[in-house]
């Protein structure tokens, strides 16, 4: 009796552990650098110093995963979100999922899938993200939705007042992106709150924006402009402890090839908001190696071909702050 009493009470705590639901809720700050975006009156400078006005700013998440500080990846199947400059403070409620304590991860894609992309719309009862808007997010069942649409106004006389129409519509399933960022957000009273941070400036590296002003497709500016979402921190994620936590940070560190000859390569996503740098140390403790203003994501090649054998360590850190450490073994 004893015995099957225990059974059931194991039985209990097992299936309300697996059962537990948190409710994940995602925000945006929409943001021009460190300032906000304010549709049709933030003026800003672009990668050329051409000055830029964003009079339109829609973009499609799909496909969101939370990869458990324990390990478990919890994809958030069948959840949509259409983000829009224009409700600042909007929130998305995504519904109850089991994660348990905190996320080490987050996956998301910018657009829509394949899968998804040329289904009608008016399926889609109204308020979904997917179902007709106005102004319209959707192309066409061939070319499906408008992953982005970025519209605004451009100074191309060079009196500093932007004049002239610019309009990016981004579509296609070519252009679909994935984006991964790292950082622990725990869960506070059953809610997972993942708040990101847009910086729109990032969107327009590289585009000159000059001829050629209206871009409705997946053309290779329209390209460029979905590459830089994906790639050029146009998206943060807010970590509220990631920085205190350079364990959780280090399993988004590696050093290829490890032993050592004569470089490594390392490659890390860290949840930085400014530049970082990297500190290689010897087992003494002594500094041997210093770069300094690397990006929160990226690589960077280490020479190691003057380096004594041994082990070292290497070391990325934000202002001083420590947000991660692993160890490199040299050998030659």
């Amino acid at each position: 009796m004893n015995r099957l009493f225990t059974l059931s009470l194991l039985f209990f705590v097992v299936f309300a552990a697996a059962s537990a639901q948190t409710n994940v809720v995602v925000s945006f700050d929409h943001k021009i650098g460190a300032n906000p975006l304010v549709l049709n009156e933030t003026v800003f400078p672009i990668w050329n110093n051409k000055k830029v006005k964003i009079t339109r700013a829609q973009f499609y998440i799909s496909e969101v995963e939370i990869q458990n500080i324990e390990g478990a990846t919890v994809p958030l199947t069948n959840q949509f979100l259409l983000v829009n400059a224009n409700a600042p403070t909007a929130e998305f409620a995504l519904g109850s999922w089991p994660v348990q304590t905190s996320s080490s991860s987050v996956t998301l894609h910018l657009g829509v899938p394949e899968a998804i992309n040329h289904l009608d719309p008016v399926y889609y009862p109204a308020g979904h993200p997917l179902a007709l808007q106005n102004p319209t997010m959707h192309w066409g069942w061939t070319s499906g939705y408008r992953f982005m649409a970025i519209e605004g106004l451009v100074d191309n006389n060079g009196d500093g007042v932007p004049e002239t129409i610019f309009e990016y519509h981004n579509l296609g399933d070519a252009l679909y992106k994935t984006v991964t960022f790292t950082g622990t957000n725990t869960v506070e009273n059953g809610v997972l709150h993942l708040h990101f941070i847009l910086d729109y400036v990032q969107l327009f590296k590289n585009l000159a924006i000059n001829v050629n002003l209206i871009q409705h497709g997946s053309s290779i500016m329209n390209a460029t402009m979905m590459t830089n979402a994906a790639t050029e921190h146009f998206i943060t994620l807010q970590s509220v402890s990631a920085t205190q936590d350079p364990i959780v940070n280090s399993l988004q560190v590696k050093a290829s090839p490890n032993p050592a000859n004569t470089e490594t390569n390392l490659t890390y996503t860290l949840p930085a908001t400014g530049a970082i740098d990297l500190v290689l140390t010897n087992t003494l403790g002594q500094t041997v190696r210093t770069v300094t203003g690397l990006t929160a994501t990226g690589s960077t090649l280490l020479e190691t071909a003057a380096l004594p054998e041994g082990i070292y360590q290497y070391a990325f850190y934000e202002n001083g702050t420590l947000l991660a450490r692993k160890q490199l073994v040299v050998k030659h």
